[in-house]
């Protein structure tokens, strides 16, 4: 058979397509890899690793059951960070919602976030207060706090999508849902932005 020669039209074609597939083969695997996880503040070393870990399994999880167990340590982890004095405080204020008692239960966790400005679920809490008590825009400014230190709490994202709801800001609502079920893909509140995930098998 005759050797094709270097100025071989076929060849140049060939050449050609295979670089091309090269190059869209490099491209699909930087699409499929995964973002960064945004950090959370202040945390060491084997907390960063653990929530990591934590997130990783939650975007996992193979069912709605396999999920709420996940975001159950989440919410344990997201505990964990608060001192004696800011438990005893968010206590003081759970007991004050029990009662619709809403101006004690926002003094109570305005404290906890005096007392400890760096604790994200202190000021999700405090948010939650404010949501309680009909204080949106007070709870949305908590929950852009909770966001700055906590960029991966699904809560408070879906949170402030509800609140933009109730006041009448639909499309705005969107983008932190979205958002949230990025993070959490059984996110309870997943109904409001579309259709629910299938089990896996």
């Amino acid at each position: 058979m005759p050797h094709a020669s270097r100025h071989d039209p076929d060849m140049k074609v060939r050449f050609f397509a295979a670089t091309m597939l090269l190059m869209l083969a490099a491209v699909t695997v930087r699409a499929a890899e995964p973002s960064i996880m945004p950090p959370a503040l202040g945390l060491n070393e084997s907390a960063a690793k653990q929530r990591a870990e934590l997130f990783a399994a939650l975007a996992a999880a193979r069912d709605e059951a396999d999920a709420r167990e996940i975001e159950d340590r989440i919410w344990a982890f997201w505990r964990s960070f608060a001192d004696q004095e800011a438990r005893q405080l968010m206590e003081e204020s759970r007991q004050a919602q029990l009662h619709f008692d809403y101006d004690e239960a926002i003094r109570c966790m305005r404290e906890v976030v005096d007392h400890a400005p760096q604790f994200a679920e202190g000021w999700n809490q405090l948010s939650y207060v404010y949501f309680l008590a009909g204080q949106y825009d007070a709870s949305l400014g908590a929950i852009d706090r909770v966001l700055e230190l906590e960029p991966m709490h699904y809560a408070a994202l879906a949170g402030k999508g509800i609140i933009l709801i109730q006041q009448g800001k639909e499309a705005e609502a969107q983008a932190p849902l979205k958002r949230a079920l990025a993070i959490d893909p059984w996110l309870k509140e997943r109904n409001l932005i579309g259709k629910p995930p299938e089990p896996r098998p």
